[in-house]
Formats: structure tokens, sequence, C-alpha cells
């Protein structure tokens, strides 16, 4: 029976690390970036003709990215983002939110605006997910 009591108290643990992890990403990138759902993030990137930079590796981005991408993985993203103008608005997503959170926050160190950084919700890899069904 302990051993009982002991797993629910680790996958409760694991659940609210889970939730409270979720929350402060949204939080975060709510306050570095506008954080669109991916068919708002894609229409305004059309819209605005945007800069879209795709920050996932590159085997993941050759297999499948979105339409005018720039791949600038996040692990290298200080080396490639010389190329962005600040004029211009920056459409950024990864495989998860996450990924392109670190990505907005340097580009605010930057001096880039938070009203021309745009963030996907969910990231690629929930969008594709949900186009495939």
């Amino acid at each position: 029976m302990q051993i009982l009591n002991t797993i629910t108290l680790i996958l409760v643990f694991f659940l609210l690390f889970y939730v409270v992890s979720a929350l402060t990403s949204k939080f975060l990138a709510r306050q570095r970036a506008t954080v669109l759902k991916a068919d708002a993030f894609i229409e305004k990137q059309q819209e605005l003709h945007g800069q879209l930079i795709d920050v996932r590796e590159k085997q993941p981005f050759k297999r499948s990215h979105l339409r005018g991408a720039r791949n600038m993985p996040a692990m290298t993203f200080s080396q490639g983002k010389s190329g962005l103008r600040q004029d211009i608005p920056v459409f950024v997503y990864g495989d998860t939110l996450a990924n392109a959170l670190g990505v907005a926050k340097r580009l605010r160190k930057e001096g880039f605006s938070k009203s021309n950084l745009y963030l996907m919700a969910g990231g690629f890899r929930q969008y594709t997910a949900r186009k495939n069904r």
C-alpha cells in the first residue's frame, strides 16, 4: 500500500510540474511576442510579408517546413540572426512553443520590438498533427 501511495505522489508531482511549466511558457511567450494559433500565424505572415524563421534542427526542417521559411536552428541561432531586419516582422516557430520562446528572448535582447515578433502557439508539431487528421 505504501508503494502505491509513493507512486501516486510521484505522478501528482510530475503532473503539477507539467502544468506549471506549460503555464509559465505561455506567460513568458506573451511577454516577449505575439502568440498566434497556427492558422492565424500563417495568415498574418503572408499578410505582412514577414521573415519566417524555423528554429528546428536541419533534419526535421528538410523533412517538412512552412513554405518560405528559413532554417536557423535555436542552438546556433546567434550565428545566423545577422540577416534579420528589425523593421520587418519576424515570425518564429519550432517543434513547440518553448523552442521558439528562447529565440524570441534573444531577439528582444537584440532590440527587436514585441510588436514585430510573432510565435506559433503549439509549434509546428501540433500544427502538422492537426493538419494530418
